[in-house]
């Protein structure tokens, strides 16, 4: 009997692969079709173009001037150094006013923000805490000594005071340098050794806006403790900041990214991929967050807050420390939906690894506003002088989260550009925004639109004082270049001209100017 061999091998299933739309063409008769080229990189090789991608970002990054130079380091760590000089010599002074004992007396300044990380470049600010002692009061100590203290420095311009803020703070140029300076009270006399020493115990007595001035700090020490790998996490922050910058997506008031979501951020990746250069550590930022599954949280360690609150439902992000919380955000469906966009466009530009003569500036290339969108809200802030402007627009901007939601609530997309401009031919002081809309068959009647804006602007006393002598005008335009002001726009635009309408993020469009009305508008 013949003997029966081993049942034959089961079918191998089909592997999963994209097909066309219909079978590809025939070739002619007798030609042999061509095999797909396999190309198989070797260790050395790919560590060899991942360097030389490298190599390249980091001088893409000196040729756009982010990274400051030695002058203006040094620039930055005298004003910081006098600051400290200032402070202790004012709590000091407030001791001795008071009777207490001023030689054990101290203050402080801490550092935290970009400048604290080593991510600052030639424009930043330094964002500063004023450390004092129990003794000294935030109304009066702070806001009146020592800021007559500043105003007789000839070092010190442009100083005004924002005390109704949710983080009270002096705003000031100090030898040209901006500083944003809030105040932090400790329950010692000896400020400066109690801060320093960090003490969880002493943390949990301060009041909530000395809680919330320090969580920068807090947060800003975590991050360099989980960072492996300081360098490479500088050099990746630098580049986020300049992508979301370039983007349009780098103001928090506007809905967008801060400085502390892009550095956590960053971070996870840094702490996921301690061994990357900093080109791999770029593209996988990309790679991971455009396909991210929020609204998970983004959190460096296990540990997420119980509560999160409504304007982090879309995108929430921890930060760095205990007990934990979620970062501040103002991210709106309209922003949240560019945000994406630009994170799936960062990836289609940097997953090709093997391309060793990539274009950076593509990647970092300035959002086309003019391109992208037909219409625009027009926003005019004025204000008799620039003094009262400043305040004025830092008021209002606060507030925009409301509008750019009372727009969503219309059915009107809302993509807020948050770089400011100036209306030369307006008489007053002046800053003007245009925002992109995206919507058909919707009126937006403006008036109606600022009425109910102005309530939440002038829902207090501040606002309504400030809003006494100041004013806003809104109106939707249509318009060629609206943010002709915008820096390095002209050096990229012969550039954009060669790159596909999906790598740029928005589609080609004829526009001419052609102001609309200034009661309702409507586009079918």
């Amino acid at each position: 009997m013949r003997a029966r061999g081993p049942p034959p091998p089961l079918p191998i299933p089909p592997s999963p692969r994209m097909y066309l739309p219909g079978p590809p063409p025939l070739p002619p008769p007798g030609t042999i079709p061509p095999r797909p080229i396999i190309i198989r990189l070797d260790p050395a090789t790919a560590q060899r173009m991942d360097m030389l991608r490298s190599v390249s970002l980091i001088k893409f990054l000196r040729d756009a001037r982010v990274v400051p130079s030695e002058e203006e380091e040094q620039r930055r760590e005298r004003v910081v150094s006098e600051l400290e000089k200032i402070v202790m010599d004012w709590a000091k002074r407030v001791a001795f006013h008071q009777g207490e004992q001023h030689w054990i007396t101290t203050g402080t300044v801490l550092t935290f923000g970009s400048y604290a990380l080593g991510v600052y470049g030639p424009e930043s600010d330094i964002d500063a805490v004023c450390v004092g002692p129990c003794i000294a009061s935030l109304q009066h100590h702070f806001f009146v000594v020592l800021r007559q203290m500043l105003e007789a420095r000839p070092e010190v311009s442009d100083l005004h005071s924002i005390e109704s803020a949710r983080v009270p703070l002096m705003r000031f140029k100090f030898n040209g340098v901006s500083v944003d300076f809030p105040y932090v009270q400790l329950p010692v006399i000896n400020a400066a050794e109690a801060i320093h020493a960090f003490d969880p115990r002493l943390l949990g007595k301060v009041d909530a806006a000395s809680w919330r001035c320090l969580s920068g700090v807090r947060v800003n020490r975590e991050i360099m403790q989980f960072v492996p790998n300081m360098k490479k996490f500088q050099v990746l922050l630098r580049c986020l900041k300049l992508w979301a910058r370039r983007r349009g997506i780098h103001c928090h008031l506007v809905g967008f990214f801060a400085g502390i979501h892009l550095a956590v951020l960053g971070a996870y990746v840094c702490c996921r991929h301690p061994n990357a250069s900093v080109n791999a550590l770029l593209s996988l930022f990309f790679e991971i967050f455009s396909h991210w599954p929020w609204p998970l949280p983004v959190s460096l360690h296990d540990q997420t807050p119980l509560w999160s609150p409504d304007r982090c439902s879309l995108m929430p992000i921890v930060m760095p420390c205990f007990p934990p919380e979620f970062c501040a955000s103002s991210v709106t469906k309209s922003t949240f939906k560019k945000i994406e966009d630009e994170l799936r466009r960062g990836f289609a530009l940097t997953k090709d690894i093997r391309n060793i003569d990539i274009d950076w500036s593509w990647i970092f290339a300035p959002y086309p506003y003019g391109a992208r969108y037909e219409h625009f809200h027009r926003i005019v802030l004025s204000a008799p002088t620039t003094e009262e402007l400043r305040d004025w627009v830092g008021w209002v901007k606060s507030r925009f989260r409301n509008l750019i939601l009372k727009l969503e609530s219309l059915n009107v997309g809302c993509d807020p550009d948050p770089s400011e401009q100036m209306d030369h031919t307006i008489a007053e002081p002046n800053v003007v925004f245009l925002w992109g809309l995206m919507y058909r068959n919707t009126q937006i009647c403006t008036s109606s639109l600022k009425k109910d804006f102005m309530k939440s602007v002038i829902n207090n006393i501040y606002g309504n004082e400030k809003c006494a002598h100041s004013d806003i005008t809104m109106s939707i335009v249509s318009t060629p270049q609206p943010l002709k002001s915008l820096p390095d726009q002209s050096v990229h635009s012969q550039k954009l001209l060669n790159l596909p309408s999906l790598m740029l993020g928005f589609r080609q469009m004829n526009l001419g100017y052609q102001p609309m009305k200034q009661d309702c508008n409507a586009v079918g």
